[in-house]
């Protein structure tokens, strides 16, 4: 095969967990040209990886229903892709690939999948598995040698954080909190990031530094005053976060959201809380870890000699 077309166009964490099986794709099929279509973020994190040629970016006005199905066939069909992988499963995806008559057509056995040549069950739902493991059973339909690839994410050089110089001492690593979710049955009352910042100063002369999106900035004013932590919240980019990540973090401490996943996928060790989502198909991966499920409060205890073994 000499072009493959991947489709991920959902939100960082997902998408993050997408790049094992596009990377084995690639390593099964060195000589074809990878292409991805996904959100500008997270193509502007991970522009510089290298088994990705093209991206495209996805914008939900122009891709979406029938019209946007119409207009993704019509560039599919013009750049004459020999396979097309959809790695997250929607009608418009699928009917656009079989109206651009791609050879091989790769999804999830639901949403129209009688437009696809070749699928598997969606059996995500009973959560037996990783995501990571079963976006390789996706690929594992056009692969010969599967496995689970090592993944590198290039980082921006520690230089580009020049600008948190009045605020934080580079030349540390921090203890990082990331407290917040879009998913608000996900969060955990503020009472207890107090307690377990407090804990941690208790135990640790290590600084602790809270992060998030733009939009998380006020949920963290709070949290700030209560503690008085360094607060970064609203002030990375995703290239600066990856790279605070790299080579400012001792460990991440954070709800089931994408800088967990980024964390992991960095080789940072990372302290996850998951109040309902599967840790088995949502937590860290392949880093060192801890995994805290349900009353947080009587773990905290846990927690320090978890950090204490780093």
């Amino acid at each position: 095969m000499n072009k493959i077309f991947f489709i991920r166009s959902d939100r960082l964490g997902e998408f993050l967990l997408s790049l094992y099986a596009i990377k084995l794709t690639k390593l099964n099929y060195p000589q074809s040209k990878i292409y991805l279509l996904a959100q500008k973020l997270n193509i502007e994190l991970t522009r510089d990886i290298d088994f990705i040629d093209y991206f495209l970016e996805y914008k939900n006005d122009r891709f979406c229903g029938y019209r946007g199905a119409f207009r993704l066939a019509k560039l599919l069909k013009k750049e004459k892709f020999d396979c097309i992988v959809i790695l997250n499963p929607k009608k418009e995806f699928h009917l656009a690939s079989f109206l651009a008559n791609i050879p091989l057509r790769v999804g999830y056995g639901r949403k129209w999948e009688f437009c696809l040549n070749r699928k598997i069950e969606d059996k995500k739902f009973l959560e037996e598995k990783h995501e990571v493991e079963y976006n390789i059973d996706l690929v594992s339909l056009i692969c010969r040698k599967v496995y689970i690839p090592e993944i590198s994410l290039p980082v921006e050089d520690k230089k580009t954080l020049s600008f948190l110089k009045d605020e934080l001492d580079l030349n540390e690593k921090f203890f990082v909190i990331h407290p917040f979710s879009s998913n608000l049955k996900k969060m955990i009352d503020n009472e207890f990031w107090v307690k377990l910042i407090r804990k941690i100063r208790d135990n640790f002369k290590r600084e602790i530094v809270l992060i998030g999106a733009d939009y998380e900035k006020e949920e963290s004013l709070e949290l700030e005053k209560e503690t008085k932590i360094k607060n970064l919240v609203g002030k990375l980019t995703l290239k600066n976060l990856a790279t605070f990540l790299k080579h400012n973090c001792f460990c991440l401490l954070g709800l089931d959201s994408a800088p967990l996943h980024l964390a992991s996928i960095l080789k940072v060790p990372v302290v996850g809380f998951f109040k309902i989502t599967s840790p088995k198909r949502w937590g860290p991966y392949k880093t060192h870890s801890l995994i805290i499920e349900n009353d947080f409060f009587s773990k905290l205890g846990e927690i320090i000699s978890f950090l204490e073994k780093i």
